[in-house]
């Protein structure tokens, strides 16, 4: 005779069990709520909104026109004026960037790896320009590169130079602009990517026989990836969007994407073509995160978890 063996019945969950069950899987939704009811109402339906005039069509006589048509992107894409005014802010963007990049490294690398009583003043410094308002540094770049300015004044006066360069309203006072409005969104990423390297793996670089050129190029340059490209995509979509520096102390000769943008929409009255151009504009920010991303983790897969 024989007796079946049954396996042990698990208790069902109680309420309150099962309760706290669904709120622990609910808690992310919970903490990402408040950034969720600010980014519908405030960046997705109005963009979706801009999106939808990008497919009006411009009319002199109605402003606009209700329709569905891709005539505005085809413009856009195919007139040479348009495509002179992307290639500009593209290049002017990847100019700055590095730029920033060039000047932020160094200072980021000194702060966290040498710096020790001058830390705080050297973080302060760092804050300071995102504290004064855009267009007080851009009038302050004005009087530093005007013919009679700081730098010409210098210059003529210790017999360099008996003329006056002509940067104001050039690319020679708005690139410099740019690169100081923005070096900060370089700067912070990276000594932050640098703070996290182990001192270890100086000490490590050192034994092994590698000088300080070496660890820094393969250690040191690698395991700080994270900031490189962090900053750098925060640099980029910032200048590809700027409109006070260009407009300020741009020139007419040489446009910039967000200036003309304004231009299509408030002195043009062509709201559909000003629409387009910022869809556009969005798609290319868009691209190069998507592409800076996909890269860096081709690249460097082992720093995703750094």
């Amino acid at each position: 005779m024989t007796t079946a063996l049954t396996a042990p019945t698990q208790p069902s969950p109680s309420l309150g069990m099962r309760w706290r069950r669904r709120m622990a899987g609910a808690a992310p939704w919970l903490w990402l709520a408040p950034a969720i009811a600010l980014f519908v109402p405030f960046f997705i339906v109005p963009m979706a909104v801009v999106f939808r005039n990008s497919l009006n069509r411009d009319d002199p006589l109605a402003l606009m026109v209700s329709d569905v048509t891709l005539e505005n992107y085809t413009s856009i894409l195919t007139d040479p004026y348009y495509l002179t005014v992307f290639s500009n802010s593209i290049a002017v963007s990847l100019g700055v960037t590095l730029g920033t990049l060039i000047l932020g490294y160094p200072f980021a690398y000194f702060l966290v790896r040498y710096a020790r009583s001058s830390r705080g003043f050297l973080l302060w410094a760092v804050y300071l320009p995102l504290m004064v308002s855009v267009i007080v540094r851009a009038f302050g770049w004005i009087v530093i590169t005007a013919d009679t300015g700081l730098i010409n004044s210098i210059l003529m006066a210790t017999g360099i130079l008996h003329k006056p360069l002509i940067m104001l309203f050039e690319l020679e006072s708005m690139v410099p602009a740019m690169i100081h409005r923005y070096l900060p969104l370089m700067v912070l990423p990276l000594i932050n990517s640098i703070g996290k390297i182990d001192d270890t793996l100086y000490s490590a670089s050192s034994n092994l026989g590698a000088g300080r050129a070496r660890t820094f190029r393969r250690v040191i340059l690698p395991l700080s990836a994270p900031g490189i490209v962090a900053g750098s995509q925060l640099v980029f979509a910032n200048v590809l969007s700027d409109f006070v520096i260009p407009n300020l102390l741009g020139s007419t000769r040489f446009r910039m994407l967000a200036p003309v943008i304004y231009e299509e929409a408030a002195v043009h009255v062509a709201w559909a073509t000003a629409a387009a151009l910022a869809i556009v504009m969005l798609v290319v920010v868009t691209a190069m995160l998507f592409i800076s991303n996909y890269t860096f983790r081709r690249l460097a897969p082992w720093a995703r978890t750094l």
